[in-house]
């Protein structure tokens, strides 16, 4: 008999010119091939492979390696089982990423799915000489293997919007570019018939395990984490200090490091959003200190800032600071202690951003929830402003349709019910100018924030004389600042960007965001006011904290 084979199972085949007329060989043309094929197809994976991990996360120090991943969910798909996670395999090898679980030395097999989402697996590299990567291998109950490349750590994650300013549809003005990760992602919103918020797409990319609630001491140590649904809750279940204002600290938000570039393309705005510097422009300045070293995190209060004992404190149950002059109020901030100040307008940059990326439209209000617009009728009238921690056990999101408050990544009031004093936007002149980190890394010419505009960057727009309740129809792109408001007219609550801008040219105005409850549809994440002073005092002037290691 002839010994021609099959080309990939190396099944036995008859030669027909050199064994046409032998008998037929039922052991090796019959029995040895129904083993070659029982042989192979008993080794092919049985199903489909698991999703894939996400928000993988590695830090280094030395040669000490703390990894954090959630776990994919098993797959179901028209409420059928399809595939059933069993475990994770973490892959170590020396040089390049592993292709498979065989190419490098599995360091953990995990079994228990999420156990290091919040808790890092530690690992300690064999030596300080060779670069080690570090790659996620998902595997079903039925041993089938993820290989998909998105599971490596360290990996640039990168995300990316594209506004087109001509189309005056906030929801068709917003597209996630061909190529992109998120390309064919479902938008983020607020569902107001469930009272649920819908994540769409965007639940697992690696911003939202950025932000965290917690209680911050006013050394800038975290005393402990909060049940991100309900604050009033450590994460063990036990109570926490959310609502004692004797507490030494307030309750914060911690916000990891994201980084932002921004440019025009073809008359359109172009954002793109990443885990790390992915590209020579893209800056995190609200995690750049004084000397241009970056912060691991940043915190932002959860609400609007109270008065205790002339010190301003982000602390539930409290009434808001207001009618208090807004350089008072930031000296009240900075009680706090070293570190301590108001918002700066580099995190207002970059929440906005996030804003948009995930709702894909322009009207905030619409998407997450329209903010307490309105109510004032005069002083006398209590109800005009919530008090603080009124949305303390709403989770990460939460908005209503109908003058409600808002929440947006942990933070009560982006918009909506009192103005918040900003630092890093001076109108001077008409003239827009800008800061955006304490240091001149930015391009400013003076270290720390003023109430001058002196040393700052000049934007390039300028909002001349008295404008007040504009709708803002257009923003210049500025790469490096953001999103300047134009005084370009035709704007409504329903198109283009769908928020207020008031400015004076004749006085040198301080920032403010997020408007208040009386000027109506005004309000949403980009309402700006720079037409009072520094010291202005009112009902609707409020203040919030943030807080950054000091040098």
């Amino acid at each position: 008999m002839g010994d021609k084979k099959t080309e990939f199972l190396k099944m036995n085949l008859t030669d027909m010119s050199k064994d046409g007329n032998e008998l037929f060989n039922f052991d090796r043309d019959l029995n040895e091939n129904f083993e070659i094929l029982d042989n192979t197809f008993g080794n092919l994976p049985q199903g489909v492979p698991p999703s894939n991990c996400a928000n993988l996360r590695i830090e280094k120090n030395g040669t000490s390696v703390q990894l954090k991943w959630k776990d994919p969910s098993d797959t179901v798909i028209e409420n059928q089982t399809v595939c059933t996670w069993a475990k994770t395999l973490i892959v170590r090898k020396a040089g390049d990423y592993p292709a498979n679980p065989s190419e490098g030395e599995i360091i953990a097999t995990n079994k228990i799915r999420n156990q290091y989402n919040l808790t890092a697996l530690t690992d300690t590299l064999p030596d300080e000489t060779n670069e080690y990567f570090y790659r996620a291998f998902p595997v079903s109950a039925n041993n089938v293997v993820n290989l998909n490349g998105f599971n490596k750590f360290g990996q640039s994650e990168v995300y990316e919007f594209v506004i087109d300013q001509k189309n005056s549809n906030p929801a068709g003005c917003i597209s996630y570019p061909e190529g992109s990760i998120n390309e064919k992602f479902i938008p983020a919103k607020m569902d107001y018939a469930s009272n649920v918020f819908n994540y769409g797409s965007w639940a697992d990319a690696f911003f939202m395990q950025l932000f965290k609630p917690c209680m911050l001491k006013y050394d800038g140590t975290v005393d402990y984490y909060l049940d991100p649904n309900d604050y009033s809750k450590k994460l063990d279940g036990t109570a926490s200090d959310v609502s004692n204002t004797a507490y030494g600290g307030n309750a914060m938000v911690e916000i990891g490091q994201i980084w932002i570039e921004e440019f025009l393309q073809n008359d359109k705005i172009h954002v793109r959003i990443g885990n790390k510097k992915f590209s020579n422009n893209a800056d995190c300045y609200t995690h750049q200190k004084k000397d241009g070293s970056y912060c691991k995190n940043i915190y932002r209060g959860l609400f609007d800032g109270a008065n205790v004992s002339n010190k301003i404190r982000t602390i539930a149950g409290q009434n808001m600071c207001k009618s208090v002059a807004g350089d008072t109020q930031m000296a009240y901030a900075k009680a706090n202690g070293a570190g301590w100040n108001v918002d700066e307008y580099s995190l207002r940059r970059l929440i906005n951003y996030l804003l948009l990326l995930i709702g894909k439209s322009t009207d905030t209000q619409s998407v997450f929830g329209t903010g307490r617009y309105t109510g004032y009728v005069n002083e006398s009238n209590t109800n005009q402003i919530n008090t603080t921690g009124t949305l303390k056990d709403k989770g990460m999101f939460y908005g209503d349709n109908n003058n409600g408050l808002v929440k947006v990544f942990h933070i009560e009031n982006w918009w909506g019910n009192i103005w918040k004093i900003t630092n890093g936007i001076i109108q001077k002149n008409g003239k827009l100018l800008y800061k955006m980190c304490e240091g001149t890394h930015d391009g400013s010419t003076v270290e720390n924030y003023n109430t001058t505009g002196d040393g700052y960057i000049d934007s390039g727009v300028t909002l001349p004389g008295t404008i007040s309740q504009l709708y803002i129809k257009r923003m210049e792109l500025v790469p490096g600042l953001g999103l300047v408001p134009t005084a370009d007219a035709g704007g409504t609550s329903t198109t283009f960007y769908c928020d207020g801008c008031w400015s004076n040219a004749s006085l040198i105005g301080f920032a403010r965001f997020g408007s208040d409850p009386y000027d109506g549809f005004l309000v949403g994440a980009f309402a700006v006011t720079v037409n009072v002073v520094v010291s202005h005092s009112s009902w609707h002037s409020g203040v919030s904290l943030s807080y950054k290691s000091p040098l």
